[in-house]
């Protein structure tokens, strides 16, 4: 196994001065520094600019060494190239590293939050489960890092980081040692026995570090008190007194306990043999209660702790009177006045986000309460909703960011707020985090077994995972919870239209006109149920329920959807006019640019604007994949607009891609299906047509599309069809 080696830990110096202010340090290399964040024995880190991608990144230069530069850039490549075998959502990536003037560098991720042992500075120490949860996604990283046959060897608080928004990050993989030098690896107080007696290190070794790390999450000590009277560190720590959690921490729950002590044995074959078997240790101490009854916790400065019972009592009944702040009362005050009553404003509007214009003022409304009173959590997890309902709208990368950090500091406020912890769970499965999703998903369940909105929103997880038993389960679960709820209905309407094996139209069919009952002024269900109904070729009731849908409200998809209606009846231009009228209200959007474009081919006369729109698709669909690179969905879309314009070279390799992250998907199968056939390269187009086929896209749709026509000629065509 190779191994990312460690020196001791260097305890950083409070943030320095902007890097303006240190004389000859504005730059390195082709890197802006702007401010250096920490320093050292090795070096120091600086939050840099990379012109060449445009980002902010953590730039660490190592101590100036005459002479040794190529020594210590061919140590630090090396161990680089070791780090960058690990990819995970819980390890900061590193990017590079280069020499310039003499000196040494290599740049990361910038991640914005703090580090655990700052956190346990400032805010005193953890609960169980909250630990636990952070132990988790630790093992998580380190399970990866021992994946890819490394060993991280300084696994402590110091090398942790909380992102803002929560995602728990693992850092420092021994980049900044000089390897000619010959320390052994580690921080003392976090070094397994063994590595005391000079055995080497191993994965046992990495597993006691995470006890370690544990232990001092909850009581703020460490598992070894340093022997009184030895000179010598190492035999002080190898000889020091081992004590044990329920000795700090009485009111400890015995299976939080019994999850560390395993991981702190003192030989190593007695601990847990992998991180792997202290996740599944830790997952089931998280969902046991904090406290042992009859126990009363020590004082420790996490504000949550001070309470005590009044405070609780009084946070239920704001619970009850201020609707979203547990997320399942629901209750109202007439006359309420002031910030809640915006607040409750700005909810009421998000519950009616489907109207024209309230999205928009949600965001004003709850904007101005969060400028007037900014410790008012809820309101901040109010405003992360109303943005990530703008961003479903407007699909701008700027309201995805700030959706997130209103909801993280809505947490940070009060951490037990379910609507936030939903709402970074859907930001998470939009940007195919899954493990992010999962976590801020569970944390909301286990804050609310009875949210239903959680449910569903676990369900739209479980659907991307391709788990659709346990999709259609959760979102069932949720429209039983609240069965006069329109969305939990629509959402497995549409779960049923193009999730489900086989598909399911008639069920669909039901739920979206149960769906329309719960909510007669809604615009969506209608459109979804034209949908629902052209796909069973039923036209003339299609058209007709996205007009009445267009009668609410002149919503962009609705305008799309009817100019389907019309495109596969054959009127290609009242098809494009439709698809116009939708890009011009949402102009960002690449589906109604492609939908535009496809419809303008067939009208008559009309090829050159095809060739403009395809244009202009291609730029906003390159855009959407830049924010999200491995969603098969624009994948497919933009391979299919470049088949379109008959480029085979930037076609191929996009449909290849877009298959290969969703080979079930009907959509993506469809526009490899149809771009192979624009492509001229029939046998793969006839061989996706029976994938196409078997994943539910409808028959109607392949008997309707012109781009099809020759493939229709085929024998096999008629055969697939049967």
């Amino acid at each position: 196994m190779d191994i990312a080696t460690q020196t001791f830990a260097i305890n950083s110096d409070p943030p320095g001065p902007k890097s303006s202010e240190v004389p000859g340090l504005s730059h390195w290399g082709p890197f802006e520094l702007r401010e250096r964040v920490g320093q050292g024995a090795f070096g120091e880190v600086y939050r840099a600019w990379d012109p060449k991608l445009q980002r902010e990144v953590a730039l660490k230069l190592l101590q100036e060494r005459p002479g040794r530069a190529t020594n210590s850039y061919d140590s630090v490549l090396r161990e680089a190239r070791l780090t960058a075998k690990v990819r995970h959502p819980n390890v900061v990536s590193v990017h590079g590293v280069e020499v310039h003037e003499g000196r040494v560098g290599f740049w990361t991720d910038f991640v914005q939050g703090k580090t655990l042992s700052t956190v346990l500075e400032t805010d005193g120490v953890f609960g169980a489960r909250e630990a636990a949860l952070i132990g988790m996604e630790l093992c998580r990283a380190v399970g990866a890092v021992h994946a890819a046959g490394l060993l991280h060897r300084d696994i402590k608080p110091g090398n942790v980081m909380r992102e803002h928004g929560g995602r728990i990050l693992l850092m420092d993989f021994g980049l900044t040692q000089d390897s000619t030098e010959g320390h052994f690896g580690g921080t003392l107080p976090y070094m397994a026995p063994e590595l005391l007696r000079g055995d080497q290190a191993s994965v046992a070794s990495d597993v006691y570090a995470l006890g370690a790390l544990l232990y001092e999450l909850v009581s703020g000590k460490l598992p070894v008190e340093p022997a009184p009277g030895q000179r010598n560190l190492i035999e002080a720590y190898a000889n020091g007194k081992r004590r044990t959690l329920l000795e700090d921490r009485p009111d400890i729950p015995l299976e939080f306990e019994q999850a560390v002590s395993t991981a702190l044995e003192v030989e190593p074959s007695k601990r847990f043999q992998n991180a792997g078997l202290l996740l599944r240790a830790l997952s089931d101490a998280a969902g046991m209660a904090t406290f042992t009854a009859g126990m009363v916790p020590p004082p420790v400065r996490r504000a949550r702790w001070r309470w005590g019972v009044p405070a609780i009592v009084a946070a239920v009944l704001a619970a009850y009177f201020i609707p979203g702040i547990r997320g399942r009362f629901g209750q109202r005050i007439d006359g309420t006045t002031g910030v809640h009553a915006d607040y409750l404003s700005g909810q009421d509007l998000l519950d009616h986000f489907y109207r024209v214009g309230a999205v928009e003022q949600a965001v004003s409304v709850l904007e101005k309460d969060v400028q007037q009173e900014p410790k008012f959590a809820p309101a901040w997890a109010g405003l992360g909703r109303a943005y990530w309902r703008r961003y479903q709208n407007t699909r701008d990368s700027n309201d995805l960011s700030m959706a997130k950090d209103a909801s993280s500091k809505a947490l940070e406020l009060e951490d037990n707020l379910v609507a936030a912890h939903i709402t970074l769970g859907l930001i998470y499965t939009e940007g195919g985090r899954n493990d992010l999703a999962t976590h801020e998903l569970e944390l909301a369940r286990n804050l609310d077994s009875t949210n239903a909105e959680a449910w569903a929103a676990q369900g739209d997880l479980y659907r991307r995972e391709h788990r659709n038993s346990e999709a259609e389960e959760a979102m069932q679960k949720a429209a039983d919870m609240e069965p006069g709820d329109w969305r939990w209905q629509n959402q497995l309407g549409l779960f049923y239209m193009y999730y489900s094996t086989p598909v399911r139209l008639p069920q669909a069919v039901e739920r979206f006109r149960q769906s329309i009952a719960a909510s007669s002024d809604n615009p969506r269900p209608l459109s979804n149920l034209g949908l629902a109904l052209m796909a069973q070729e039923n036209f003339p009731e299609a058209r007709a329920a996205f007009e009445k849908a267009l009668q609410l409200a002149p919503l962009a998809n609705a305008f799309s959807n009817l100019g389907l209606a019309l495109f596969f009846e054959g009127d290609y231009e009242k098809a494009a006019e439709m698809h116009q009228r939708s890009l011009e209200l949402n102009p960002t959007s690449y589906i109604a640019a492609g939908n535009l474009a496809g419809a303008l081919e067939w009208a008559p006369g009309r090829k050159e604007e095809s060739r403009n729109a395809y244009s202009t698709a291609i730029g906003l669909a390159e855009k959407a994949l830049r924010e999200r690179p491995k969603d098969a969905e624009v994948l497919a879309s933009l391979g299919n607009y470049y088949a379109a314009l008959n480029d085979t070279a930037k076609s191929l390799p996009l449909l290849r891609q877009a298959v290969a992250l969703d080979p079930k998907s009907p959509s993506v199968l469809f526009q490899a299906l149809e771009g192979y056939e624009m492509l001229h390269r029939r046998d793969e187009a006839l061989r996706y047509l029976r994938r196409t086929i078997d994943a539910g896209y409808p028959k109607g749709y392949l008997k309707r599309t012109p781009s099809l026509a020759g493939l229709r000629s085929e024998p096999s065509f008629s055969s697939a069809m049967k």
